[in-house]
């Protein structure tokens, strides 16, 4: 279905107000498809098990609270609010850091490996359903063009936190 005939909007859209819609609209029903089929089950947030597999794939000693910001798909993430949720279920655990006892080290316990282990199978299916509806060359062509417009965007974002 076409942009505008599924938002019923009847006038022209100029071409930056119809491919911001697009991506809008398209994360939208991404994001709803991973959150219906996967991390409502598990009473989990995108965000939470992102962080889960950030620490999964890390340094045995885990992560400062600080440098998983860095590493979040959403960048702006309260992360620390993020850490204490997880760490109330059991799934992580902060442990000192020996270099500055300022800062606490986040890691995954054998609880949370758990958990992204049973989600693990689930979301790569769905993975994989986001890359079957392209063709190879398309889904190349797609990932290029995103990768130009974050790139664009960080710059925007950077200028104007500054």
């Amino acid at each position: 279905m076409h942009l505008r005939e599924e938002l019923q909007i009847t006038k022209p859209l100029e071409p930056g107000h119809e491919v911001a819609l697009a991506l809008l609209l398209t994360r939208e029903y991404v994001a709803r498809l991973f959150d219906q089929a996967l991390y409502e089950r598990e009473d989990i947030s995108d965000q939470q098990f992102n962080l889960l597999r950030i620490l999964k794939g890390g340094p045995r000693d885990g992560y400062l609270v600080k440098d998983l910001r860095s590493r979040m798909i959403y960048r702006f993430a309260d992360v620390p609010r993020l850490v204490n949720r997880l760490e109330a279920r059991g799934l992580v655990k902060r442990c000192e850091n020996p270099a500055d006892r300022r800062g606490s080290r986040v890691q995954i316990t054998p609880k949370g490996l758990a958990l992204e282990a049973r989600m693990h199978t689930q979301h790569h299916a769905l993975c994989q359903r986001v890359d079957e509806c392209l063709e190879p060359g398309e889904r190349d062509l797609l990932l290029s063009l995103l990768e130009r417009l974050r790139n664009d965007f960080r710059t925007q974002v950077e200028a104007l936190e500054k």
